[in-house]
């Protein structure tokens, strides 16, 4: 593939600078002039009068001061990453064993120390590191997961992308938290909005770095659908140039007819036009009939101001137990209290079930259990009546307890937000192999990066996350999360730090 790149490029009469790293922007007035690079002769500038960041990692952008979406405070939630081994003879291998963050050379240092002393009998190992997730522009859209389940049309869509809901770790939008797609493909599309930082002018923006919400990324993330947006990416800004106009202003018409005479997309996009909003009365009809599934709860969350009602009456009317709690777990997500004393007593009377370990690869379906679903649902409805069945919950956790379990209770918990929290996350993490899994010190890089660790470092972090943001006790949360603000690995620290920055919430 890298070979039939190098000729098509040199019969379309471009330069490949070998060597050659983009460390920074050139801007003017809020737009897009050039790329700062380094090269073997030193460093410099190429200007441009339209440029397309395909670094996967928005970094130009990033660097002209683009507004981005990454780890942050909200979650430590991030596709799991590898370092692949290069047999001679091998045409594919893909890895899924920790976390690396692009963006920091630190931890990219540590991601080749480490897999070359795992794959120490290896030949070698490859030269770029198997990242699902990375930084992601704002762009002026937003792609979503309810878009996409949804199957939403746009006006401007200029890639087809087709996959089957691989994680690669666990997801963090409500809608997953409920029912998450099975394997089948699902076909997304995606419009060149999501190509163009919201705030800058002069350039486009590909790859995993295109503006979506994180759990949207697992089905627009394809090799083959990148490399169609790359070359939607190059077309669009040859148009620019052409019609010596930005990017925003592009004939997009043209632009679409010319993806579908070259086959990237088919003819029907072409005459798309936005689905949304979705009709009040297909709306209700999903609400009528939530045991339809993923898709039927996706119309639900899009519009819940039609579907609220509609939930509600069905709670009330029927009499069929399991109907009634999944209805009050769907209204629990919205931040509808009116299903609590249904899940509240669920969640007092019923023991823990099988729970989710963090692995890896192969991660399908769901990453939380039906009594994490439940907690999380009453954490989400921010009423304290709910907190005291999940503060019982949360004496019982421990080392033997799955992390999705220690998830949920921590997302519920820091959203009711109890002082008296603090004491009983205090203990859980006192107890033995609950603390001290930071990786702040170089020498232990593989020893402490790979598999088992991801669960006792994700786990400590969620749950130091919420004591801290219930209000500590005897500075431990912090303490936790200072030592992960000095890890090396970038997400972990990325989180840390954003956590310490927001401050406590009570």
């Amino acid at each position: 593939k890298a070979e039939w790149y190098r000729r098509a490029l040199q019969d379309a009469g471009a330069e490949i600078w070998f060597g050659v790293l983009a460390c920074g922007a050139f801007v003017e007035d809020d737009r897009v002039k050039g790329v700062v690079v380094t090269t073997p002769q030193g460093r410099g500038v190429v200007l441009a009068e339209t440029v397309i960041d395909s670094s996967g990692n928005s970094d130009v952008a990033a660097a002209a001061g683009a507004e981005c979406m990454y780890t942050d405070g909200h979650s430590p939630a991030v596709q799991g990453a590898g370092l692949p081994k290069r047999p001679l003879t091998a045409s594919y291998v893909n890895t899924d064993f920790t976390f690396i963050d692009d963006a920091d050379m630190v931890d990219r240092w540590r991601s080749f120390v480490g897999a070359h002393r795992k794959y120490s009998g290896a030949y070698d190992v490859t030269q770029l590191t198997d990242t699902r997730e990375r930084r992601r522009i704002k762009g002026e859209y937003v792609l979503t997961p309810l878009d996409e389940v949804n199957r939403r049309t746009f006006p401007d869509t200029v890639v087809r992308a087709k996959s089957d809901f691989d994680t690669h770790g666990f997801t963090i939008h409500p809608l997953y938290f409920l029912e998450p797609p099975d394997r089948d493909d699902i076909y997304v599309n995606v419009p060149y909005r999501c190509m163009i930082p919201r705030n800058l002018e002069g350039i486009l923006v590909t790859g995993l770095a295109t503006s979506a919400h994180r759990d949207a990324i697992p089905l627009i993330r394809m090799q083959p659908d990148m490399q169609n947006q790359g070359y939607a990416a190059g077309l669009a800004a040859t148009l620019a140039v052409r019609d010596g106009c930005s990017v925003r202003d592009i004939d997009i018409d043209e632009l679409q007819d010319r993806l579908v005479e070259k086959g990237n997309i088919p003819p029907e996009v072409a005459d798309d036009s936005d689905s949304y909003p979705l009709a009040a009365q297909e709306v209700g009809r999903a609400a009528r009939n939530i045991q339809d599934g993923h898709r039927a709860l996706a119309k639900v969350l899009e519009r819940p101001e039609a579907s609220l009602p509609v939930l509600r009456e069905a709670y009330r009317a029927t009499d069929d137990s399991d109907l009634r709690l999944k209805y009050a777990s769907i209204m629990g997500m919205m931040g509808d209290n009116t299903g609590l004393k249904t899940l509240a007593a669920r969640v007092r009377d019923t023991d823990w079930d099988e729970g989710w370990q963090f692995t890896g690869m192969g991660q399908y379906r769901h990453s939380i259990s039906p009594m994490d679903r439940h907690i999380i649902a009453l954490g989400h409805m921010e009423d304290e009546r709910g907190f005291e069945p999940v503060l019982a919950k949360a004496r019982t956790l421990g080392p033997d307890l799955k992390f999705s379990h220690h998830r949920a209770v921590a997302i519920a918990l820091e959203r009711i937000g109890r002082r008296a929290a603090a004491d009983v996350l205090a203990e859980v993490l006192s107890q033995r192999d609950m603390r001290g899994h930071a990786l702040t010190q170089r020498r232990a890089v593989a020893e402490s990066t790979f598999f088992s660790s991801r669960e006792k470092n994700l786990r400590e972090l969620v749950l130091a996350r919420a004591l801290f943001r219930c209000g500590d006790r005897d500075g431990m949360g912090r303490e936790i999360l200072e030592s992960y603000r000095r890890d090396i690995r970038g997400h972990y620290a990325r989180h840390a730090l954003a956590i310490l920055r927001a401050g406590p919430w009570i």
